[in-house]
């Protein structure tokens, strides 16, 4: 440092501090001014170094300081921007879910419930949400209204008997559909559809149709599903044998849907192989042929081979001599009778 009227610490008056103790003091007094540095030159060394580790000590603990102040007001921005943006999109969404929706109603048929097959009763209930969902019918006496336009046979004047006996008797539809299953639905359903699951094998029928019953026969079951593990040696062991059950067992699948991946996948593949043939369509117009095959009148045709001539000696057998056997009497009486009947056809 340069002397600016007064004293300043020059390095050379000071050479039992270190570089970092030096630089300390030079900042020290730079940012303290002249006054830190009175009377410094003439304390001891010992303390000399210790006033400059405090000033240091005390540098850093208020740097500390204004970081963590700095830190946490950028920590209080961000949350404030982030609480906005969340009430900005709330706001958002409560004003899109207040807007009218734009969606038109879709009208949708559904094969009417005529009791008569308990099993068909589960997909009809489903039809029906579907429907009702579709068409935009909210209200419950609507809804009640759309699920008995689609009733029949019994279940119609089953339901026609207690709206009659007890007006308003189906509030809602889901006290509707739970009225339908303890009516048409036997009281074993679940025992039944986990038995044919468990008994379900492929057979004569194609893959297709295997899989497409067990997932009509796990839909029943969404009350009392079955685990991953019994459906897959349930599915495995029904598989025809073949390259399909072959690869399954190779595979190890975890999952249902897994092993009916690799199953179809490999059906797929042994029918393409199997059934596979080039098809060539017909061409319109003549058909281009060869010069060099076409025949010539100066190209002898190939005669076929003269047939064998007939031996005429007679045949070993037991025809043969029973001919040779045959009496002479037989013989005669055909020569006597030959002439009358060639007289009688003229």
């Amino acid at each position: 440092m340069k002397d600016s009227g007064s004293r300043l610490p020059m390095r050379q008056d000071f050479p039992h501090l270190s570089d970092a103790h030096w630089a300390t003091l030079e900042k020290m007094v730079s940012l303290l001014g002249e006054a830190a540095f009175a009377g410094f030159p003439n304390l001891p060394a010992e303390q000399q170094r210790e006033r400059v580790e405090r000033f240091d000590k005390y540098q850093a603990s208020l740097i500390a300081h204004v970081s963590a102040a700095a830190q946490e007001t950028a920590s209080a921005t961000m949350r404030a921007e982030a609480q906005s943006a969340a009430q900005a999109s709330a706001t958002n969404t409560a004003s899109f879910a207040t807007r009218p929706t734009t969606t038109k109603p879709v009208k949708m048929s559904v094969p009417t419930f005529d009791g008569k097959y308990s099993d068909s009763l589960v997909f009809w209930v489903r039809k029906i949400e579907i429907a009702l969902s579709a068409s935009h019918i909210y209200d419950a006496r609507a809804q009640v209204a759309f699920a008995l336009s689609n009733l029949g046979g019994r279940a119609c004047s089953w339901a026609m008997a207690r709206k009659t006996a007890t007006p308003g008797y189906f509030t809602s539809w889901s006290f509707m559909e739970q009225e339908l299953r303890f009516t048409f639905l036997l009281a074993n359903m679940p025992y039944r559809y986990r038995s044919n699951f468990l008994q379900c094998k492929q057979g004569m029928r194609s893959l297709q149709d295997y899989v497409m019953e067990l997932h009509n026969v796990e839909a029943g079951m969404a009350g009392a599903p079955i685990s991953e593990d019994v459906k897959v040696t349930v599915f495995m062991d029904g598989v025809r044998t073949g390259p399909v059950r072959t690869e399954l067992f190779r595979r190890q699948s975890k999952t249902f849907n897994e092993a009916v991946h690799i199953a179809m996948l490999e059906d797929h593949c042994v029918r393409s192989a199997q059934g596979h043939t080039p098809h060539v369509e017909a061409s319109e117009g003549p058909a281009p042929m060869e010069i060099s095959l076409a025949p010539t009148s100066a190209t002898p045709r190939a005669r076929a081979p003269p047939a064998p001539a007939a031996s005429c000696a007679p045949r070993a057998g037991p025809c043969s001599e029973r001919s040779r056997a045959a009496p002479k009497t037989a013989r005669a009486i055909g020569k006597l009778y030959w002439p009358i009947h060639k007289s009688s056809e003229y």
